[in-house]
């Protein structure tokens, strides 16, 4: 149910789509979503909790393991948001349908406490965790950054459908470890903490 209420999102927007069609589309009864998620937007709620819920596992992972680098961790930060949207292609495209052109979406403020509650409440706690360290440089925000990172890592996947073939890039299987190789040299080059000859 939720990758069917997935699918009619993205080909036809939030508002478009009915329980009808939803259910049809997973050949189960209207009564079943109902059973399960109460309404639509119940069931909206579920499709983009389980996306962050996928994210948030791997995120809270990697910065609970004691064994991990400190140094490795902004890279596999940016690994596990390219391989998600990777995943779910769907998510960026959805965002951006639901949040930003319907800005009265019903599912405008839900998305909202999902995403900050979820992944970026734990990077920007970690980010000020590292300053604290003095492993990443302390004059930078780290709510800015954890918004930073998100979008160096979500918008190419809204852009290259529009100008990947003007601009020479593909999004195909390679692109995902290229983002990510491209993204961890620019991070590593711009967050990295000064020592004492470099400052």
């Amino acid at each position: 149910m939720l990758d069917a209420a997935t699918e009619l999102a993205v080909e036809q927007g939030f508002d478009a789509c009915g329980l009808r069609e939803i259910a049809s589309r997973a050949e189960v009864s209207p009564g079943m979503i109902a059973y399960y998620f109460g309404d639509r937007q119940g069931l909206y709620e579920a499709m983009f909790q389980r996306a962050f819920d996928r994210i948030a596992s791997k995120v809270r992972a990697l910065l609970s393991d004691p064994g991990r680098a400190e140094g490795d961790r902004i890279g596999e930060l940016v690994r596990i948001q390219v391989e998600a949207i990777a995943a779910d292609p769907w998510l960026p495209r959805l965002v951006i349908r639901e949040v930003l052109v319907r800005g009265e979406s019903p599912m405008a403020d839900s998305l909202g406490e999902i995403i900050a509650k979820g992944p970026m409440q734990m990077m920007i706690g970690w980010l000020e965790e590292e300053q604290a360290k003095h492993v990443i440089r302390e004059d930078l925000d780290p709510r800015m950054l954890a918004m930073t990172i998100a979008s160096l890592t979500g918008f190419p996947f809204l852009m290259l459908p529009v100008v990947g073939d003007q601009i020479g890039i593909q999004l195909d299987d390679d692109f995902p470890e290229k983002l990510i190789e491209h993204n961890r040299r620019i991070l590593d080059c711009a967050l990295r903490a000064r020592t004492e000859d470099e400052r």
